[in-house]
């Protein structure tokens, strides 16, 4: 029997999905005090938004007790990236969806894996960093969820033929960075709301790189940005969505480069991650990520 069970693991385990690390506990935890937890362990908290309120504002109705999205990134490991890698920016901040649904005791709490992080950005370049994060957001997940215990989902990522970055490149003379991203983020935030996105967090991440000493860049912007259609109704199905919600974009350019760059991970990392199928929520998606795609483009010098 003893050795039933362990192959039973062993085939749990090979086939969950590892994109994404999901705790669970009975203890009665809020929103406010896994923040505060982060926050003792030197994360960076952008935002803590509860997304119940919205729900029941805009849909009349919810179907969780808690859904909160908090946005965190953990400064030393993100500067380090963001040096080497200029897009991982992208994750400064990152999501942690934090939720209870309603006639359950568990709250849940999740967050994407270093593999997610490399997968998402095409590269194996930052592995060490991302999995000292992991560490590190592990670690910080077990102390905010007293008696927590490890979720194994039971879907594995698809794969997608579509790439999951979507990122704009285009020439700027240094000189005149600083004007033309002015005018330009300008353009993408008037574009954003009439079409339903949120703009949930801005983040000036140069003001970190600059009190460290690092003077890479002209600016580095980053926006966390989130449609609530597409949020509600995913989450009604896979509720860890909001690992991916909001999603930042990032906006910069290094200098000596004459470019400048607007990056970021697209709809189509939920499709794979999340194993979507259901035509009505990946038409939702894509038409999220058509709608972001054309406020960027009208938007461009």
């Amino acid at each position: 029997m003893k050795k039933i069970i362990v192959l039973l693991s062993f085939v749990l385990t090979l086939f969950a999905n590892d994109h994404i690390i999901l705790f669970a506990t009975k203890a009665k935890v809020t929103p406010a005090h896994i923040e505060e937890v982060f926050q003792k362990a030197g994360y960076s908290i952008q935002q803590n938004r509860d997304m119940n309120g919205p729900y029941k504002k805009q849909f009349k109705q919810t179907d969780f007790d808690i859904y909160t999205l908090m946005t965190v990134y953990y400064p030393k490991i993100a500067m380090d990236t963001v040096v080497q890698y200029p897009d991982s920016g992208i994750f400064a901040p990152y999501s942690i969806v934090i939720y209870k649904k309603k006639g359950e005791e568990r709250t849940y709490a999740g967050v994407l894996s270093a593999k997610a992080k490399a997968h998402i950005l095409g590269t194996h370049e930052l592995d060490s960093y991302f999995k000292k994060l992991e560490k590190l957001d592990v670690e910080t997940l077990k102390k905010a969820l007293p008696g927590a215990t490890r979720v194994t989902l039971n879907y594995q990522p698809q794969q997608v033929k579509e790439k999951l970055l979507t990122k704009y490149s285009f020439e700027v003379d240094d000189e005149e960075a600083l004007d033309t991203k002015d005018e330009l983020e300008m353009m993408i935030e008037d574009g954003l709301k009439p079409i339903g996105f949120v703009m949930a967090n801005f983040n000036d991440f140069n003001y970190d790189l600059k009190e460290a000493k690092i003077n890479d860049f002209i600016f580095y912007d980053t926006y966390s940005l989130c449609k609530l259609k597409v949020i509600y109704n995913i989450s009604k199905v896979r509720p860890e969505a909001g690992v991916f919600a909001p999603c930042t974009m990032a906006v910069y350019q290094k200098r000596g480069t004459n470019t400048m760059n607007i990056v970021f991970p697209n709809i189509y990392n939920w499709i794979a991650t999340l194993s979507l199928k259901d035509p009505k929520l990946i038409k939702i998606l894509e038409k999220a990520q058509k709608d972001m795609v054309n406020v960027i483009e009208n938007a461009l010098p």
